[in-house]
């Protein structure tokens, strides 16, 4: 992954809309996972994520910083954010630490 297309947006799917009670839109389309779990978390690392499974089907997701910490419960969650959210937070982080 290059500078310049680090911080796109994962071209498989649409982004799904977050509602009042997922805020990320993450639990949209349950069973439809946009990418694998290692192709999820290879794109979250170069986004600059640090990526904890902290339990079976529980991901702690961080960027440089111990807040704000996102929890994920399945895998599909994981790869709707790394596919769909994961690069306007990755900018937004940048942003604020430059």
């Amino acid at each position: 992954m290059t500078a310049l297309n680090r911080l796109q947006r994962h071209p498989l799917t649409e982004i799904p809309p977050a509602s009042r009670k997922d805020l990320l839109g993450v639990g949209q389309n349950r069973g439809l996972a946009p990418m694998t779990i290692n192709t999820a978390r290879k794109w979250l690392a170069n986004l600059g994520f640090e990526v904890r499974l902290v339990k079976p089907e529980h991901w702690i997701i961080t960027h440089g910083k111990a807040l704000p910490e996102f929890h994920f419960y399945s895998a599909v969650e994981l790869s709707q954010f790394a596919a769909h959210r994961a690069h306007r937070y990755a900018d937004t982080f940048t942003r604020e630490e430059s």
